[in-house]
């Protein structure tokens, strides 16, 4: 069962699109099996439903042969998950998550340069964690 969180619009269209093409049907044809309006599911491909009807997204499902939960499947996105990384990227020091991203930092190199400081301070911004890489880098301590 899919976990509980908030649907991302675009991939339940995404998912939508992708079973309907695969039975080659036109949207007409996933309209007058489902008994949902063309336009409706015109704005549910296109992510621009608003918040879904669920019992509408269930005659879809039905329709195309699938689960509400297949349908739904990978489109719900886990809210526990995302405020877990937003408060990870917040605790790190500043400059160091931003180019944490530009080198694709793992996370072990990440939580290791943290905990480093020098002369009882750490770098303030990107370029001074850069600096700390390289420096590193030149005494055979590679991070990456």
């Amino acid at each position: 069962m899919a976990n509980t969180g908030t649907i991302h619009l675009k991939k339940l269209g995404e998912n939508i699109r992708f079973l309907r093409n695969g039975k080659a049907w036109t949207l007409a044809d996933l309209a007058r099996e489902s008994g949902i309006s063309k336009a409706y599911i015109s704005d549910l491909e296109n992510g621009s439903a608003g918040k879904p009807n669920i019992q509408y997204i269930y005659s879809v499902a039905c329709s195309l042969g699938v689960t509400l939960d297949q349908l739904i499947d990978e489109a719900v996105e886990d809210a526990s998950s995302e405020r877990i990384a937003a408060a990870a990227a917040a605790d790190l020091p500043a400059g160091l998550a931003e180019l944490k991203e530009e080198l694709n930092l793992t996370e072990a190199d990440v939580e290791r340069l943290a905990t480093i400081q020098f002369r009882g301070k750490r770098p303030r911004d990107k370029e001074g964690w850069r600096y700390l890489i390289n420096t590193l880098n030149m005494l055979g301590q590679p991070q990456r």
